[in-house]
């Protein structure tokens, strides 16, 4: 059904695959589980080739493209048969939920309308959203969204799915309901790829986990294999991670100035009487549940017209634990709330923030959002960079 052979890709000098073989059998559900930033996510971009790899085959049915000599047309088969399911949902905005359904139909599949209207209310009716066919993505919660956006991917047949996070902008009563429409197709046999974080769901649907690390695929099995009795000490040591995470909180506040001496001590370039920057609109504190200290924090702040993250520090006996990376994208659903459609930031460490989708912006380009191109240390034993990311 699926099979990719020697699959690497790279963005820049990082190099984010470094040779991934995998199989999937027809009506197998794989779930895929592994840190921020090891690669999971552009596994399944590379699959439809919303990435195009630097090397290595994948196979689709009975389409198989080779990364050093395919053509676009090759691609565009390839990318028939499957259909991708995002964090975000990627619906459009100014289209209502039948409308939404029906576009891939009309445009890609070239169906007539009313086909393409009873297609996509079929589909709808499945995820349980007959009832919102004229409603707009804004007028919807984020669960819905998310059902309207599977209930697309569903309707132009494809076969396979992937589901890249499919829950991970969701807030935690919105996550069930998306969920339980997954496990639904599961009964159904769709042959499904999940990237997740949630590793209870991974546990009732998975016919196979897996368990990626730094670019390549460390352990492989079934759930019980993988999430109960792994061999493999790497696989254990992420899983007790993930066990640790409920130790911890985000709490939203605007406390800045009380949170400063965490950020000195984390490794901020900052001064114990620095006032709060203007335009802040939240603070984020980061909160260990069984002491009650605050060992990490963040802010968000609206300038020069634009969302941009400031001051992300995590006490450093706390990093390496996935925290800076929650953090981070509980601030991005913060500001797609309030309704940005992009978000900046001044990055020290931009391979970090490479992995959660953000591009590095030139100064001539970017908001004036920071002065670090005026230090001495500048690109002489600092690597800052204004990055930024669609929302």
């Amino acid at each position: 059904m699926i099979k990719i052979e020697n699959l690497h890709k790279n963005f820049g000098k990082l190099e984010v695959l470094k040779g991934i073989d995998l199989e999937v059998k027809k009506g197998e559900i794989v779930v895929i589980i592994g840190s921020s930033g090891t690669g999971k996510s552009t596994l399944l971009r590379c699959l439809n080739y919303l990435e195009k790899p630097e090397e290595g085959k994948i196979t689709i049915g009975d389409i198989t493209v080779d990364a050093k000599t395919c053509d676009k047309k090759q691609v565009n088969e390839l990318r028939k048969h499957s259909a991708m399911i995002f964090q975000n949902y990627n619906l459009f905005l100014n289209k209502n939920v039948l409308q939404n359904v029906m576009e891939p139909l009309v445009t890609a599949k070239k169906m007539n309308k009313n086909e393409a209207e009873e297609v996509a209310k079929y589909y709808l009716e499945q995820v349980g959203m007959s009832d919102k066919l004229k409603q707009y993505p804004a007028t919807l919660s984020g669960g819905q969204q998310q059902r309207v956006a599977i209930a697309r991917s569903l309707a132009v047949q494809p076969n396979v799915l992937l589901f890249d996070e499919p829950t991970s902008a969701l807030d935690p009563e919105w996550v069930l309901e998306v969920l339980e429409v997954i496990r639904d197709l599961a009964k159904q046999h769709f042959t499904m790829i999940i990237v997740t974080h949630e590793m209870q769901f991974a546990k009732e649907v998975a016919s196979r986990v897996i368990f990626m690390e730094k670019g390549v695929v460390v352990e492989e099995g079934t759930p019980e294999e993988v999430l109960e009795n792994p061999k493999n000490s790497r696989t254990r040591a992420f899983l007790r991670l993930e066990k640790r995470k409920e130790d911890f909180k985000i709490v939203h506040s605007m406390n800045y100035e009380e949170m400063i001496p965490m950020f000195i001590e984390a490794g901020l370039e900052m001064e114990p009487n620095e006032k709060r920057p203007l335009g802040l609109l939240q603070c984020y504190e980061l909160i260990d549940n069984n002491t009650g200290r605050r060992i990490g924090g963040a802010s968000l702040v609206y300038m020069c017209d634009e969302y941009v993250i400031k001051t992300v520090a995590i006490e450093k006996a706390y990093q390496g634990k996935g925290l800076g990376t929650d953090l981070v994208k509980t601030i991005m659903q913060d500001a797609k709330k309030r309704g940005a459609t992009r978000i900046y930031l001044n990055a020290k460490v931009p391979e970090f923030y490479k992995t959660l989708g953000f591009t590095i912006v030139s100064h001539d380009e970017a908001p004036d959002i920071s002065t670090c191109h005026l230090c001495h240390r500048y690109h002489n034993g600092c690597e800052s960079e204004i990055m930024m990311k669609d929302l």
